[in-house]
């Protein structure tokens, strides 16, 4: 329903945008302000940068005004139309509004590079802005490789830079690019599926399959992307932290720069977008933490709210009801409407949010060892229970399964897709989508908490610490934490995988693995806020796979993505003392 409502949406605004109509809607259905300003018309400039790159950059500014607050957005994607309405709704208060097509994309010279260029030109680009005479004062602003953009500019503000307004990105993209020697298929390889350079694929959908499909996957940019592409091959050698690409001048000076940013910022992040564990790390660094504001929505990446639960309360933050008053606010002294500083958390499970002065919250950890023990049958599916440490238990007990790379489990939900039906048709649906019962798979194991009597806030990241050994040489465990309700119906809630060679958060180095030996793994999911209702009860699946969410481990030591042929394994949990889950329970 939401996607078919955004399908219209974009199809509105291509036929309205010579009218006033689609700015009134937006202005009505999110309590805005009532507007100021008539539209004046767009005009084109070439900014030239430090190597004699020009880079096409188009300005609007509020009819018959001379002189205004700007707010600059640098643009990668071949559609601007999103960009530029919201340029449309900005200067309606005032606000004039600068769009510039990145090097290598769109009007721009050059060759298109991800993140490799964006400082210098953002540098540059900004310096000229500061420089325009019709310029009074600059926001920096956007969203996904926007806010980077706007983050990789933002390395010396000058005085005129008053805020910036950024969502669902970070500059330490580490943990973004590799789950512990896992790669997100959902995120990179569906986004260089539909923008793998200036030339777009006819079919994104299917360049994605081919990509997916093809092995070795390091050459799977010849026949899926049209050619070699250097900087999809070096992400997919960016598992270790001292890999080549995070050694980049251009990386490092980038994931550097949260700690000098001193003007305020909004940060718009979403517990349903893979970059949230970058942006929650950029916003903890800001140089203006104490004098900036993070919201915590329960989005997707593109703003929706995806999967089996939503909060109505959410709508319309992501775009306009945060980013409006923002500007106005620090650009012409409008109060704003909602506090300055601080979190505010959408957290799911009830519909009001919740401002606190950090997140997450004080909380107490609650351990629930896995056990042996047989559930309760609510269907088909063998169960096992969780119980609370303090509870003695028989120790020793192993359990088994096979798992195939062939046949890995499918995802279902979580926050490691972009949500990018509109363009990648097809790619998986994130957030707390409701779970498919396969009782027939063996390679996943299934325990059930207690049946909860009060609502039970969790916020955080939640740790699973698992007991193993395995046949291969290396391999993957992945977790999944679902809410199960009165009825047996599960929804994802968040998720976390580990691998046998990085089997802790610390390690920045492979650690050698014996197969037949036993290893501790520290299984770290991904944040999240979530409360769990009376009657519901958490539940924790358990296999090896997560896909395409994340690469299918082939269980070999040589990268997953250098190898032709899979690999077999049998995989083994130690049940009753070794392993468990750990909740952070908010204090409240």
């Amino acid at each position: 329903m939401v996607q078919c409502m955004l399908r219209w949406s974009f199809l509105a605004l291509s036929l309205l945008a010579g009218c006033s109509l689609p700015q009134n809607i937006v202005r009505g259905s999110n309590g805005l302000p009532d507007f100021t300003h008539d539209e004046g018309s767009w005009r084109d400039v070439d900014v030239v940068m430090r190597d004699g790159i020009k880079l096409k950059t188009h300005i609007l500014m509020p009819q018959g005004v001379e002189k205004a607050p700007v707010v600059l957005m640098r643009n990668p994607y071949p559609r601007d139309i999103l960009f530029k309405f919201s340029c449309s709704v900005f200067v309606r208060y005032g606000i004039g509004c600068i769009v510039q097509d990145v090097r290598g994309q769109r009007e721009s010279e050059g060759e298109w590079a991800p993140l490799i260029h964006e400082v210098d030109d953002g540098e540059d680009t900004l310096a000229w802005v500061d420089a325009q005479p019709f310029v009074e004062s600059i926001a920096l602003y956007g969203q996904s490789y926007l806010a980077g953009t706007a983050l990789a500019a933002s390395h010396d503000l000058p005085p005129k830079v008053k805020t910036l307004v950024l969502a669902v990105f970070g500059t330490d993209l580490r943990q973004v690019v590799s789950e512990r020697g896992l790669f997100p298929h959902e995120l990179i390889t569906a986004w260089a599926s539909y923008m793998p350079g200036k030339e777009r694929p006819a079919n994104p959908q299917k360049s994605f399959e081919i990509a997916l499909a093809h092995r070795p996957h390091l050459t799977c940019d010849e026949p899926a992307f049209g050619g070699k592409k250097e900087w999809y091959r070096a992400w997919l050698d960016a598992t270790l932290p001292s890999a080549a690409v995070w050694q980049l001048p251009a990386n490092v000076k980038f994931a550097a720069i949260p700690p000098r940013i001193q003007v305020p910022v909004l940060f718009i992040e979403g517990y349903d977008d893979p970059f949230l564990l970058a942006g929650l790390d950029t916003f903890a660094r800001l140089g203006s933490r104490e004098r900036s504001h993070l919201v915590l929505l329960p989005t997707s990446h593109v703003g929706l709210q995806p999967g089996d639960v939503e909060m109505s309360k959410a709508d319309g933050q992501y775009l306009w009801k945060l980013p409006v008053p923002w500007l106005l606010h620090h650009l012409k002294g409008v109060p704003l409407p909602f506090p300055a500083t601080g979190v505010t958390s959408y957290g799911r499970g009830v519909q009001e949010p919740v401002h606190r002065a950090e997140w997450p919250p004080p909380t107490t950890q609650v351990d629930w060892q896995l056990t042996d023990s047989q559930a309760p049958k609510d269907n088909d599916c063998p169960e096992r229970v969780m119980t609370e440490s303090d509870v003695e238990t028989r120790p020793g007990v192993e359990v088994s399964y096979r798992y195939n790379p062939l046949k890995p489990w499918p995802s279902e939900g979580g926050a490691r897709g972009l949500g990018m039906k509109l363009l990648v048709a097809g790619t998986l649906t994130p957030g707390p989508v409701r779970q498919t019962w396969d009782c027939s798979r063996q390679d996943v194991l299934r325990f059930i908490g207690p049946t909860n009597r009060n609502a039970t806030r969790i916020a955080g990241r939640m740790q699973v610490l698992l007991r193993v050994k395995s046949t291969a040489k290396d391999t993957a465990f992945y977790a999944k934490l679902v809410d199960i309700d009165e009825k047996g119906n599960a929804v994802h809630v968040t998720d976390g995988a580990a691998t046998l060679r990085l089997p802790t958060a610390k390690d920045i180095e492979w650690v050698p693995y014996e197969p037949g030996s036993t290893r501790a793994l520290e299984l770290e999911l991904l944040p999240t806020e979530w409360v769990l209702q009376p009657y519901h009860r958490f539940g924790l699946w358990i296999s090896s796979s997560n896909y395409p969410a994340l690469s299918a481990h082939l269980n070999t030591e040589t990268p997953w993505f250098q190898t032709r042929e899979p690999l077999l394994a049998t995989q083994t949990i130690f049940l009753n003392g070794p392993s468990k889950l750990i909740l952070r329970v908010v204090k409240e």
